[in-house]
């Protein structure tokens, strides 16, 4: 079997998946109390108490279809063994990624090949299909970037969804084509790539660790190429560009080939052509309680892919659909907490407006052998045994479902396809939850107990929501090897075990014999701009398509805006499918959705919500340009260029902006910085402090500290004017 090997290493890594270890996205005080808490044994303290709110009516969008699921590799010998069509469908798994990160690159689907690699019997396109359609499960294909050609993909479309009528919706160009080695760190085959900059070809499995000739510029052609001859096939289908994910490495990185970042230059050359973006997430941590936290910087990922997408591509984030084909937690792999960051994980992103999540991935193999509060941990980052071993232990029988298999199937528990998200909070930081309003009217909490000590009695209070009859509760428990369930009387609480995944079923208050509207289509923002008369001179217009009459005609539309904890407010009630925003403040998020209420005063379910970042304005007299420069765990380097667009000089001037939580400067040149929680003021130098007018600039540079994520500053500020982005 291949051993797993760092991802960073020079050449093509045949791996099954290495850890990342750059991008630690957890909350720094949070991630103290849960290593503090981890240090006890599991299910011996206390019964504490935990207090969760749930709003059935501030809606998240709708769970996709095919949206959970699960990486497979043509080097799985164990890919479509006959029972795991029966587990996937069992966990409600309903999409498969094929044929397997990296290898992607090197993979000829017509002759089952992947150059310098191991293709295992029985896992060629055709054997996998047979298990994707057993299973219900939508394929997503990775195509060979690496050493493929338009050509090849479009044949691979046409042999899929023409010849044999698949209807595969998603394929994505290449894998991580970032680390072909444009940014000095060479893992993904890239026959594209020269050994010097406009030298001679690379040789495929001799690869230098830095490359040139194949960065954002030509991958974003390519991928435009590629686009064409696929959607040539099938225009109905989604072709996805490869992104970096944002606040990990190598976003934001530069070189002197490329001035411009991956995502930015990618965008940009597809501009409107942008279908579908991929990210990966491999948060890492250096230990579970700091794992247990990466979640909770997923919206500042999706929160900068929409600002990208908007900026660079000139789009609306609502049309361009955005996959997450490799993740998982990097930490105790098959083990307890592993079960407790998937559905976390996987709910985060889905509430975030995430089409598709890939778990990586379905067998592996056993790596490190490690103890996790009294469970083996086979440093496996298959969700099902393949009865390797390593250090003297070996693995179950093949097939075997580790702990995360479960934490999946939870999620299975607490939502299907089509049923609407809604928003939750919870009072203890150790106990995360989720809730979704069934197609059907019941409502379902999803606890993720992550305290490996206490139990919690946990009170559930919910607004837009009339409970009615006895719920049933799903419990996966610490080291478990099956999902229990029981019914109980009360749906105003629950106890919840240490280091458990429970999902709460609650029926609603039955039929009532009115039809309540549907629930109004996805609101999308027009005319965002702000002026430089004031911080809060942010507009716009939200707007919606028309909700459907149940047994009454919609009457009008109440908009709200959704706030942190799972609160939100009434901005608006309009007739129109529309509402004007005003008094929006310059670099701020906000998200809204809209509830039809009919003539009775039925409310309907509410619209997926929509998600946006007030720009600063266009014509001020200053502009910024932010760039990340480089990265390393903990760490990170940037620029920012000051440019005077104005027609005097500005002299003296001081920059001053917000970081983002986690982030801080560590050191700066080219001025005097300094930093109070996160504003950061940088004044200028003797030598430095004047901008000529009419496009002159200045240009400082820092060092930082982060927690993973080195999200860019909102908003930037010379001498108290509001700048543009440059």
């Amino acid at each position: 079997m291949l051993i797993r090997a760092s991802r960073m290493l020079t050449g093509r890594s045949l791996t099954i998946r290495a850890r990342r270890g750059l991008a630690l996205l957890g909350a720094t005080a949070l991630a103290g109390a849960m290593a503090a808490a981890a240090g006890a044994a599991p299910a011996t303290g206390a019964t504490l108490t935990d207090s969760v709110t749930v709003n059935a009516t501030a809606g998240l969008g709708t769970i996709p279809s095919n949206a959970i699921g699960l990486n497979t590799a043509v080097y799985d010998s164990d890919m479509n063994d006959t029972p795991i069509p029966g587990l996937l469908k069992s966990a409600g798994i309903d999409a498969l990624r094929y044929p397997g990160g990296s290898y992607s690159d090197i993979y000829n689907w017509q002759t089952n090949v992947a150059q310098g690699g191991f293709d295992a019997p029985d896992t060629d396109f055709a054997e996998f299909m047979g298990t994707a359609q057993a299973a219900g499960a939508q394929p997503i294909i990775t195509v060979n970037y690496g050493t493929g050609t338009p050509a090849l993909a479009a044949a691979w479309v046409q042999d899929a969804d023409v010849t044999n009528n698949y209807g595969i919706n998603y394929w994505e160009v290449g894998n991580e084509v970032y680390g072909n080695g444009t940014y000095g760190a060479n893992w993904e085959t890239d026959s594209r790539c020269d050994t010097t900059l406009n030298g001679s070809p690379v040789t495929v499995g001799s690869e230098p660790a830095q490359t040139y000739n194949c960065g954002p510029t030509q991958y974003a052609n390519d991928v435009l190429a590629y686009s064409a001859a696929m959607k040539a096939v099938d225009p109905s289908i989604h072709v996805c560009a490869v992104l970096t994910t944002p606040g990990s490495w190598p976003d934001g990185v530069t070189n002197s080939e490329y001035p411009d970042s991956w995502n930015q230059t990618v965008l940009s050359i597809l501009g409107s052509k942008t279908d579908c973006v991929i990210v990966h997430y491999y948060p890492g941590g250096s230990s579970a309680a700091n794992m247990l936290t990466d979640p909770q910087g997923i919206p500042a990922i999706t929160s900068s892919l929409d600002s990208e997408i908007t900026t660079y591509a000139g789009l609306s984030p609502s049309s361009v659909h955005v996959v997450v084909t490799e993740t998982n937690g990097n930490v105790d792999e098959d083990t307890m907490p592993s079960a407790l960051f998937a559905p976390d994980m996987y709910m985060t992103w889905l509430e975030n407006g995430v089409t598709n999540v890939d778990w990586w991935d379905e067998h592996n193999g056993a790596g490190t052998i490690t103890t996790v509060d009294g469970a083996t941990d086979y440093g496996d980052y298959g969700i099902f045994s393949n009865a390797s071993s390593s250090d003297g232990a070996t693995e179950p029988a093949a097939d075997t479902p580790f702990a995360p298999y479960y934490g999946i199937a939870m999620i299975s528990k607490l939502g299907s396809p089509g049923d609407e998200m809604v928003t939750s909070s919870s009072s203890n930081a150790l106990v995360r939850v989720h809730a979704v309003r069934r197609a059907g009217g019941s409502l379902d909490v999803l606890i993720d107990n992550e305290d490996p000590s206490n139990a919690y009695t946990v009170s559930l209070t919910t607004s837009g929501f009339t409970a009615a009859g006895s719920p049933t509760v799903y419990t996966y428990a610490n080291n478990g090897t099956s999902i229990t369930s029981a019914t109980q009387s009360s749906a105003s609480s629950v106890t919840v075990q240490p280091y458990s995944v429970t999902v709460v079923q609650i029926p609603g208050s039955g039929a009532t014999g009115v039809t309540a509207p549907g629930a109004p289509g996805q609101p999308t923002v027009s005319g965002l701009s702000s002026s430089t008369s004031s911080n809060t001179s942010g507009t716009g217009t939200l707007s919606w398509p028309a909700s459907t009459a149940g047994t009454y005609p919609v009457a009008s539309y109440d908009v709200y805006s959704e706030g942190s904890g799972g609160t939100s407010t009434l901005v608006g009630t309009t007739t129109a499918t529309s509402l004007a925003l005003t008094g929006l403040t310059i670099g701020t998020s906000y998200t809204y959705n809209v509830v039809a209420v009919d003539s009775h005063s039925n409310p309907s379910l509410p619209s997926p919500p929509v998600t946006f970042t007030v720009p600063p304005p266009s014509n001020s007299t200053c502009a910024v340009h932010y760039t990340v420069t480089s990265s390393w765990p903990g760490g990170f380097g940037g620029s920012i260029t000051l440019t005077n667009n104005g027609t005097t000089a500005i002299s003296p001037w001081t920059l001053t902006f917000t970081f983002p939580a986690g982030e801080a400067v560590q050191s700066g040149w080219n001025g005097t910085w300094s930093q109070s929680g996160q504003a950061v003021t940088v004044v200028a130098a003797s030598w430095n402090s004047t901008i000529a007018a009419n496009g002159g600039t200045a240009s400082v540079g820092f060092n930082g500290t982060d927690t993973g994520q080195t999200t860019a500053p909102a908003v930037f500020y010379i001498n108290g004017t509001v700048c543009g982005n440059d």
